[in-house]
């Protein structure tokens, strides 16, 4: 793929600078605003700290707030607050450019919400694979890591997403939808995606390597594969579309919609597995991945379109 020198040109400085700067500013002003406010929110609380370590432990509902509030703090400390920092300060234009909502088009917000939909039963059927991972046993010992960090992240899920009110469903799509798709495409795809575009000179292992690393930093490596593929739907949505908005809808529909299964029907029958059989499961499958190929295909065949229309007539200002 030919990249358009306006959408590479994120400089000045080399871009391999430009990723040791931001991951400077990720950890250095990220981390300690998460403890600070995770310190803050143990008082405001009552909660022990220890409890985000060890949430097999009993918990009431203060701890269950408390855990709450630091998946929310996590995404604002480590990504909002770092992403809007680095845009701000070495790219101002190029953040107002990615969240324009001007550029939205009815018609292209619903392909991606059918596109969003596509996706459910690639990544289900992607998860049950996944989930079936054996390793080898020189390597029990990493398996045994990663099963305690898939346990960990299974039981924070199963202590959350059993809301008993309709208000309690509203924030859970807050904590686990929004929030999350607003931080992570914020910056994944809008500074991360960007940079390593700059180094690789490749768009496509942009997106893939991306992704990657979107979906290694969830620490669930038993459901890894799904990640990955989402991923590279958002990444691929944002390269081809030059905003943000539309990978940030999808990632909020993938996670809001089981939210709100899980308050109607139940968290254990939305994360049951498939009892559908293999065959039907492989047809659906197929059929959603060749919508969903299609979508991404007119999605792009229509941002060149507009592109065509109304050329860039500067650079997009750089890291």
């Amino acid at each position: 793929m030919r990249l358009n020198p306006n959408l590479a040109a994120f400089k000045p400085g080399s871009p391999v600078l430009q990723l040791i700067v931001s991951l400077v500013i990720v950890f250095v002003i990220g981390a300690p605003l998460f403890y600070l406010l995770i310190l803050a929110g143990s008082f405001i609380f009552n909660s022990d700290p220890g409890v985000l370590g060890d949430p097999f432990i009993e918990i009431g509902l203060k701890e269950a707030g408390f855990i709450k509030y630091s998946l929310m703090v996590q995404e604002i400390s480590f990504f909002i607050v770092p992403a809007v920092i680095i845009l701000k300060k070495h790219n101002p234009g190029y953040q107002g450019s990615i969240m324009s909502i001007n550029t939205l088009r009815i018609n292209n917000l619903f392909l991606v919400i059918i596109l969003a939909f596509c996706t459910f039963p690639v990544t289900g059927f992607a998860g049950q694979l996944n989930s079936g991972m054996v390793l080898p046993e020189w390597l029990s010992g990493v398996g045994e890591w990663m099963r305690d960090k898939e346990d960990y992240a299974d039981h924070l899920l199963d202590l959350i997403m059993t809301p008993e009110t309709f208000a309690g469903m509203l924030l859970n799509i807050l904590i686990i939808a929004a929030l999350p798709a607003i931080s992570e495409e914020l910056i994944f795809r809008g500074v991360f995606q960007k940079i390593f575009q700059n180094i690789f000179r490749s768009a496509h292992v942009s997106v893939w390597f991306t992704s990657f690393l979107f979906s290694a930093i969830h620490l669930q490596f038993y459901g890894f594969l799904p990640r990955f593929i989402l991923g590279l739907i958002f990444g691929y949505l944002f390269l081809w579309s030059r905003n943000l908005w539309f990978p940030v809808i999808a990632h909020f529909i993938n996670n809001a919609v089981p939210v709100a299964a899980a308050y109607i029907k139940g968290w254990e029958a939305v994360n049951a597995p498939s009892d559908a059989g293999l065959l039907k499961q492989i047809t659906i499958v197929m059929f959603s991945l060749v919508a969903a190929i299609i979508i991404l295909a007119r999605l792009r065949q229509g941002a060149y379109e507009e592109r065509k229309e109304k050329p860039d007539t500067g650079n997009l200002p750089g890291l």
